[in-house]
């Protein structure tokens, strides 16, 4: 059987013996599945709408999860600061006003154990990067405005490059997210949506883990795409039997869930495919895994359709998750 319908939901037979039990990985390191629940937030901020969107969902993990949530603003002198006699009271001033908005900010956050820090820096991501080491996060919340068009490719962002660089799970809130989403901190129904490729088992535990954490209902969504053949657009690249197979192993068995996830294969682009099925099925969380790469550039346009169009349109936030760098023995 191929994926010719819209979608196809299927438990499989060698599944259903195990209905509620799932393996967890048996290796864990600083900012894998063993770091869960959460414990070292860091939410970066810019005061802008969006971030306080953001902040208000990693309050409420913070305080899910009694864990510490560390704001950080950073002040980046742009280019015409640089050619002005005046540039350090200019950043003085900047850094300032961030001030400010941090104290602002605080005042919503009596009740946590909390840190709030404005750093100077070149560029946002290598402050970012340094902040994440000293607090030894496990967490990245952000907001982001979504844009999308040849510009944003061209200059990229700071949550694009966040999002592609950081080695701790990057949780996007993006602007298709409504105001009054925003809950406990937990979640009710998780959607894990993978393509199979490398680092997916990665995202596979995180969702799993969420999961079994919140009693929530987990999707396990796969998009299958049309063969890329000369002079023929019938065909899909796998048929359900082949996806269904490796959504099995995706999530290994042995460990328990309260609900039995749900195996989904769509058929068609996977950004619109994902986007649609976490609104039939409401999710308030989608996991993805998203490649490592060393071109920024490449990885935007090669995965625009993917990655990036998910977090512009998602109805809930996305918790992506890059794959570790294994070194050659």
């Amino acid at each position: 059987m191929n994926c010719d319908s819209r979608h196809f939901q299927l438990w499989p037979e060698s599944l259903r013996g195990s209905v509620a039990m799932w393996e967890a990985p048996r290796t864990m390191d600083d900012h894998s599945i063993g770091s869960l629940p959460f414990q070292n937030i860091l939410h970066l901020t810019d005061f802008s709408a969006c971030s306080d969107g953001a902040l208000a969902w990693a309050s409420g993990i913070a305080r899910a999860n009694h864990a510490k949530l560390s704001l950080l603003h950073v002040v980046v002198p742009d280019a015409l600061t640089y050619m002005t006699p005046a540039s350090v009271a200019a950043l003085d001033l900047q850094e300032k006003w961030a001030q400010e908005q941090m104290q602002r900010v605080e005042e919503q956050l009596k009740d946590l154990q909390d840190e709030t820090i404005v750093a100077r820096g070149r560029d946002v991501w290598s402050s970012v990067e340094a902040k994440l080491k000293l607090l030894k996060s496990d967490l990245i919340v952000l907001g982001t405005h979504g844009r999308t068009g040849l510009r944003k490719i061209l200059m990229g962002s700071v949550a694009e490059t966040v999002l592609r660089s950081s080695a701790v799970p990057v949780m996007t809130v993006g602007p298709a997210v409504p105001h009054d989403l925003v809950g406990d901190g937990r979640f009710h129904r998780v959607l894990l949506a993978t393509d199979f490729a490398a680092g997916s088992t990665e995202a596979a535990c995180y969702a799993m883990c969420v999961a079994q954490r919140d009693d929530a209902e987990l999707f396990l969504v796969h998009a299958c795409k049309k063969r890329k053949q000369a002079g023929s657009d019938k065909g899909w690249e796998l048929s359900v039997a082949e996806v269904m197979h490796r959504l099995h192993e995706t999530i290994p068995h042995d460990e328990k869930l309260r609900h039995r996830p749900e195996a989904i294969v769509e058929y068609g682009k996977p950004e619109e495919r994902i986007v649609e099925v976490a609104k039939r099925r409401e999710a308030d969380l989608i996991v993805m895994g998203v490649r490592n790469t060393t071109h920024l550039f490449a990885a935007t346009h090669l995965e625009i359709g993917t990655t990036h169009s998910v977090v512009a349109q998602a109805p809930c936030p996305v918790l992506t998750i890059r794959p570790k760098v294994r070194q050659a023995a």
